[in-house]
């Protein structure tokens, strides 16, 4: 997750955050990277992982299973939603989980993006494909993804970005990469999005 917590991403969570001190619950934690920084932003973060760091501030479960007595005034989500195994199950329940008026903040990659072209590219410049190609069907596609998203939340901003270097750890092919995307040589792999639970829902 490191490589993919930019500034620009940063600066994307920072703005559709409700205000500090909000609760908020990071889904898919991993190494608590995130959470720690929204903390010392000022928010009330929880992480949220089945690998998360056996520490206070962390629960170790998934999104499918996790229960709260109290909700949550948003949630962020990077690189983690693609991963969901029961989508429907997972999605109904943070819905549950957000307030109304919750925001939902997250950065997502666009499976479906990597194309022929994509991979070409990914070739010409010595890097491994983002997901391998046993992995594919089990990665939930950004337009699946949204298509679920959009039946639970209302849509704020979408900013499409990069991924493919960034992936790869390669900080030095990211310009690039933005190039190849604007000349439309590769469609946009990654995705900010942010969402608002309506208070009908």
């Amino acid at each position: 997750m490191t490589a993919h917590l930019t500034p620009e991403l940063w600066d994307f969570i920072l703005r559709w955050l409700p205000a500090r001190p909000a609760r908020v619950l990071d889904v898919g934690c991993g190494d608590g990277t995130l959470t720690r920084r929204l903390v010392g932003e000022g928010y009330d973060a929880t992480g949220l992982d089945p690998e998360a760091p056996r520490e206070e501030g962390y629960l170790r479960d998934t999104l499918e299973e996790f229960r709260s007595q109290a909700t949550f005034d948003a949630a962020v989500a990077v690189r983690s939603l693609h991963h969901l195994h029961d989508p429907v199950r997972a999605l109904d329940n943070l819905q549950g989980l957000l307030r109304p008026g919750g925001r939902l903040i997250a950065f997502e990659f666009a499976v479906e993006h990597v194309d022929d072209a994509a991979r070409q590219w990914l070739r010409g410049r010595g890097l491994p494909p983002p997901v391998g190609e046993s992995s594919v069907d089990e990665v939930i596609s950004l337009s699946e993804l949204r298509v679920d998203l959009d039946r639970r939340f209302r849509l704020l901003a979408s900013e499409p970005a990069t991924y493919l270097a960034r992936e790869a750890d390669r900080e030095d092919l990211v310009r690039e990469e933005e190039a190849a995307t604007r000349s439309g040589v590769l469609r946009p792999a990654g995705m900010r999005l942010a969402y608002e639970r309506s208070s009908g829902a």
